[in-house]
């Protein structure tokens, strides 16, 4: 007997982004921290959505948690790569 295989009806939106997010996100996935390119997107919009509606004054927090800012430290990292930045010895 086979079973069917679950899955969420999803609406689907389209959009478009530039070549340099769409290169970090497939990164971020390829790396495994997002389990698909829409899971990344649910995600951010997920995360967008809580932080607007808490600037308006919604009860929600801003806060960041520890995967939120290792994200963040690997963006900036990336970007300063990038940017041909070095990073110097204090």
């Amino acid at each position: 007997m086979m079973s069917k295989a679950y899955s969420r009806k999803k609406p689907v939106v389209s959009g478009t982004i530039s070549p340099l997010h769409k290169k970090k996100i497939d990164k971020l996935v390829g790396d495994g921290e997002f389990a698909s390119v829409s899971d990344f997107i649910s995600q951010a919009v997920t995360d967008f959505l809580s932080r607007y509606n808490g600037s308006r004054g919604d009860h929600q927090t801003t806060s960041f948690t520890n995967a939120d800012l290792e994200l963040i430290r690997n963006i900036i990292h990336e970007e300063m790569e990038t940017m041909n930045f070095k990073k110097t010895k204090e």
